[in-house]
């Protein structure tokens, strides 16, 4: 299953930043790595996004409400302080929606700040 940057999929397993494992997640592809010859695999980098409300306010936390195009089941945030790294075709179930390119453009921006801090 071929993604592209502004989908948002569903992984299976994937490493929290702490090294705790995670499974059955929600994120947004922001970049996809690949070698020029193309032998290796892609891998997909990614934000997670989280419904939990109790983490909606954190400062690099962008909220993003269900459509029809992102296919949500609830209003959620991206969490755009961190990248996931290393997520493999084989860890994607699916393809759920895509955000749109002033979404993507905005936690790109928010996660470039919090580097910056």
């Amino acid at each position: 299953m071929k993604c592209k940057v502004g989908d948002i999929v569903l992984i299976n397993h994937f490493k929290y930043p702490s090294g705790a494992e995670g499974s059955l997640h929600s994120f947004v592809v922001i970049d996809i790595k690949k070698d020029e010859l193309e032998i290796m695999p892609f891998e997909y980098l990614c934000f997670l996004i989280s419904s939990n409300k109790s983490k909606e306010n954190f400062p690099y936390n962008l909220p993003i409400k269900k459509d029809h195009i992102n296919r949500l089941k609830s209003d959620s945030h991206v969490k755009c302080d961190y990248i996931y790294e290393g997520i493999k075709e084989d860890d994607i179930i699916m393809i759920v929606g895509a955000v749109t390119p002033e979404q993507y453009k905005a936690f790109i921006e928010l996660y470039l700040e919090s580097q910056e801090n």
